[in-house]
């Protein structure tokens, strides 16, 4: 194994645009398509256009409460000149044995229940009385089709309901059922692993001793793949080894699309994710131009059918996900056909805020009656920074800072 990777792995950092051109680069999506209930469809992308195999509501129905008639033996009534038809029956809905309607006839009619044939429109309640149970007065003239749904009033059979790549939300669900799919095809869910690395990983069974925390990075991220809709199927630990390192990379580059790993990406004596990951397989690049967040790795494993790629993030928890925000949310955007959207708002600072050029920084605020200050600028592994911000100024890699009192875009935590 070639020790020397870690010492080699900040002579060249590279900006986070170039970043993202290697991950996009180095992989393809892993465009599988798999058959999901409908029923538990929610948030699945559909794979294929999906044609109407039938029109809905599929039959001639009543729009409103009323009488089904026909049309013609309305003309010429009003309210001073009433015309008398005899009642016939009653159809409701969910009957679907409705009565042939006779001439100078009216049945009566409930919303949705199915038009008796040769009814060629439904009469108000308001625009008729019944005299008696066999006797209607009708009020008004009524032209043919009045308040009444045709047969695919809805959805034409043959129609085009959805183009693939659409996702799939509760209205939908009652849309395809409602056409008879059983069951729909959609995008298979990307299958991620998260790994956390570090001897000093604890779990919350255990008491905490000095030097040793709690592995707060892992449920975290696992929280954030299940938000993301993605298919989480392995979320374990390991300790700083090389040898174990390596044996758990290899087994779950066997079964997983992508894999998240945290820790061990820096360049101190206990640090061997690089050196685990250039022995088997490659690495893309090692360092990005952040802070916090330099330590990222971006490659691949090198699996026993396929390569596999894995974003090593930093231990420090800000770290870990200000590169997950920017190199995984994107990747799994592009692979399960979404966008994630961020709300942003615009804040006048209350303070100067410095920065290098060639670095991009992600500075916490929070807001106060004087304006936006900074909560911490340094400190990748001060989680309660994140916690405590009420916004994130990303600062581009070629802006030395802001002045007091200047009105800036931000990203709204609290949003």
């Amino acid at each position: 194994m070639d020790h020397s990777a870690k010492w080699k792995g900040f002579s060249r950092t590279m900006r986070v645009d170039e970043g993202l051109q290697v991950i996009f680069g180095n992989t393809t999506t892993p465009i599988k398509i798999e058959s999901v209930y409908t029923e538990y469809s929610t948030n699945r992308i559909i794979a294929e256009d999906v044609v109407a195999p039938l029109n809905l509501p599929g039959f001639r129905r009543s729009a409103m409460d009323g009488y089904a008639i026909m049309a013609e033996d309305t003309y010429g009534a009003s309210s001073t000149n009433p015309l008398t038809l005899t009642i016939q029956g009653y159809v409701e809905i969910g009957d679907t044995n409705a009565p042939v309607l006779n001439p100078n006839h009216a049945i009566r009619i409930s919303t949705g229940a199915p038009l008796p044939k040769d009814a060629t429109a439904v009469i108000k309640i308001e625009d008729c009385e019944e005299v008696d149970e066999t006797t209607l007065e009708v009020y008004s003239s009524i032209s043919r089709g009045k308040n009444v749904a045709e047969m695919d009033e809805d959805v034409a059979k043959g129609t085009t309901i959805y183009t693939k790549n659409h996702k799939i939300g509760p209205w939908d669900i009652a849309m395809l059922t409602s056409l008879g799919f059983e069951t729909i095809d959609v995008l298979k869910l990307p299958k991620i692993a998260i790994l956390s690395t570090g001897s000093e990983l604890i779990p919350l069974s255990e008491t905490p001793k000095t030097g040793l925390v709690y592995d707060s990075n892992r449920p975290a991220l696992a929280a954030w793949i299940r938000d993301i809709g993605a298919d989480l199927i392995l979320n374990d630990s390991c300790e700083d080894d090389p040898q174990s390192i390596k044996e758990e990379l290899l087994d779950i580059a066997r079964k997983a699309d992508l894999i998240i790993t945290t820790g061990g990406t820096s360049v101190g004596k206990h640090d061997y994710m690089a050196e685990v990951i250039k022995d088997i397989g490659t690495i893309w690049t090692h360092g990005i131009a952040i802070r916090p967040g330099k330590p990222l790795i971006l490659g691949e494993i090198n699996g026993e059918n396929k390569k596999t790629p894995i974003v090593a993030l930093p231990g420090y928890p800000l770290a870990a996900f200000l590169n997950f925000e920017l190199f995984v949310v994107p990747l799994l955007d592009k692979w399960m056909r979404k966008e994630t959207e961020y709300r942003y708002t615009k804040v006048k600072l209350a303070q100067p805020i410095p920065s290098s050029t060639g670095v991009r920084d992600f500075v916490r605020l929070v807001n106060t009656s004087e304006g936006a200050k900074v909560l911490r600028i340094t400190g990748a592994g001060i989680l309660s920074s994140l916690v405590k911000a009420d916004f994130l100024l990303e600062i581009p890699e070629d802006v030395e800072g802001y002045e007091n009192g200047q009105e800036i875009e931000v990203r709204d935590l609290r949003g």
